[in-house]
């Protein structure tokens, strides 16, 4: 935290007598853009929430309105949401954004900066994405610092049944960040069943259970069967425990990819383990020395960045470069590092770039402590000229 002390605009403590608070931490909010360059959360219970519509939450219903009225009423739904487990807008600390055109992020960044308030501006990625409804022009998923009073020692899943959205509790702890596993099938209602089978024997190798899933992802195509792969994927789970999901449409020859977020069982060490961050390879499964199947923070803190992409166009290999140097200057400046990443997310908007992008991947990462990834092909990073957009969540190296 010593690099931060002289950036940050505001550092806010939650928590009540007796409970060890937590401290959110916001470096370099923007009043540009309505978001934070990283956000440092410490030793607090995380909400995580599924991916929230621009809906009238008691008509059910998305009226064809701008982007900035749809980002004004998901930022609604998002707060009511929230205020059920005890959380509100002003503990935002990530927010991932989906927009339906590019030309949108401007207006939907303009209405992020009068919603939010600027010393609570979360890291924010955007990423150009049909929706699941095709009325709808942007969507949202968030994480939310809390204020819980009490030991949270199982992941805790909110349904709220008027609008379908959902939120769950990541206790303080120990978490397994699961890179996407993708099997192939005719078609990705089936697909999606094969991955989740596959996902559950990650979690049986963790020592983990369904009911530790605090978020899923899922890369898809086409997203006008997002219904179907929704209501699959709700089947496998009781209705009381099916946790919080959001969907993006990539191009790819697989139909479906799954990534996700789990709270591991067992109680936290008494003291600080040496190793915040770990690495695992499921049996079975081959390891990658630019990416890991399983990375595990092994402590409560968090790093989210908001997407990097280019300070400037070039060829691939002058992009990829400036998005991993301005990476290793922000973990930097956070407490972190570059063997101390634990989970990844990389939107391209030109496939070509990967050969580039695997190679160029090895010069940063240590082969042996690679984040936890999936990298997705999609319509657009958000940003003219760009084809490239790096989410990252990064733990402090002590």
């Amino acid at each position: 935290m010593k690099y931060l002390t002289k950036l940050l605009i505001a550092v806010f403590l939650l928590g009540v007598t007796g409970v060890a608070k937590a401290e959110v931490s916001y470096y370099k909010p923007s009043s540009k853009t309505g978001a934070s360059l990283c956000v440092v959360v410490r030793d607090d219970v995380l909400a995580h929430t599924s991916q929230i519509l621009p809906l009238n939450i008691k008509g059910g219903m998305i009226t064809p309105t701008g982007a900035g009225d749809q980002t004004a009423l998901v930022l609604k739904n998002l707060d009511y949401l929230l205020k059920k487990v005890d959380c509100s807008l002003n503990k935002l600390v990530k927010l991932n954004i989906y927009v339906a055109r590019e030309e949108l992020v401007a207006e939907v960044q303009q209405r992020l900066t009068q919603e939010l308030e600027l010393i609570a501006q979360p890291a924010c990625t955007y990423v150009v994405t049909k929706l699941p409804d095709p009325k709808a022009l942007v969507a949202m998923d968030a994480v939310a610092a809390t204020e819980s009073s009490s030991k949270l020692t199982e992941t805790k899943v909110f349904n709220d049944a008027p609008s379908g959205f959902r939120v769950a509790l990541l206790p303080a702890g120990r978490t397994a960040y699961i890179s996407g596993q993708a099997v192939k099938a005719d078609t990705v209602s089936e697909a999606a069943i094969l991955t989740m089978k596959e996902l559950f024997q990650t979690l049986e190798y963790l020592g983990a259970k369904p009911k530790n899933i605090v978020h899923i992802k899922a890369f898809m195509t086409p997203m006008s069967q997002a219904n179907e792969v929704n209501e699959m994927i709700d089947g496998i789970f009781p209705e009381e425990r099916r946790p919080p999901v959001t969907l993006v449409e990539w191009f790819s020859s697989l139909p479906i990819e799954i990534e996700m977020i789990v709270a591991m069982p067992e109680e936290p060490p008494a003291s600080r383990p040496a190793e915040t961050v770990t690495y695992k390879t499921p049996t079975g499964m081959k390891a990658s020395p630019v990416y890991s199947r399983v990375a595990i923070a092994e402590v409560s803190d968090r790093i989210y960045v908001s997407g990097i992409t280019s300070k400037e166009p070039g060829d691939y290999s002058t992009r990829i470069h400036s998005v991993f140097n301005q990476l290793k200057t922000i973990v930097g400046e956070a407490g972190s590092d570059m063997q101390h990443l634990a989970k990844a997310t990389y939107y391209v908007s030109e496939d070509g770039i990967s050969g580039d992008f695997g190679k160029i991947r090895t010069e940063y990462y240590n082969p042996k402590r690679p984040p936890a990834a999936s990298k997705a092909t999609v319509k657009s990073v958000g940003v003219p000229n760009r084809i490239l957009v790096l989410d990252m969540i990064a733990i402090p190296a002590k």
